[in-house]
């Protein structure tokens, strides 16, 4: 003990890395389903409202011109499948991450997201930006760490099935 001060334990950083995982999936379940940028809005989800926002913020906050043509060109035309991509996206990150069920495969899904959020909105200051790396740093290290093996759905399923190599990838 050095200064009074003791070594951090095993347990101790199993913990700290599900309130990690935790946190971090409040997040995007209240980008899916809170607030007046929710996913899951009807407005939004019907493409409408992702149409509003191409047009009125992320063509001034994209992080670079061929994003905007991007988003004319792919994303308008396309609107309701987009929205309903983003919300599926946001809900499954959110969910995963919540329940420790396939964390690997959730937080693969927040990181893509989460790079999106920053191509779009990347200008629009750098506490977008921050606030979407942070998602970026919490969702690699519940990738490295295997965060739903504690606390988590992804604990039961590894005890169940020891020997599936797919559920070991993705949990």
């Amino acid at each position: 003990m050095l200064f009074g001060v003791r070594p951090t334990t095993i347990k101790n950083t199993k913990a700290a890395i599900v309130w990690l995982r935790i946190c971090s999936s409040f997040a995007w379940l209240d980008s899916a389903f809170v607030g007046k940028d929710a996913k899951f809005a009807p407005a939004f989800w019907h493409g409408g409202g992702l149409v509003s926002r191409v047009h009125t913020t992320f063509a001034h906050t994209a992080i670079d011109s061929r994003v905007v043509q991007l988003l004319d060109s792919y994303v308008v035309p396309h609107a309701a499948l987009f929205a309903l991509l983003i919300a599926a996206a946001d809900a499954a990150a959110g969910v995963s991450l919540s329940l420790g069920a396939f964390v690997r495969l959730g937080a693969a899904v927040a990181i893509v997201r989460a790079l999106v959020n920053i191509a779009v909105a990347g200008r629009a200051g750098t506490d977008t930006i921050g606030y979407n790396l942070m998602l970026v740093v919490a969702a690699a290290i519940c990738i490295a760490t295997a965060a739903g093996r504690k606390f988590g759905i992804d604990a039961w399923l590894i005890d169940r099935f020891p020997r599936d190599s797919l559920l070991r990838l993705f949990a």
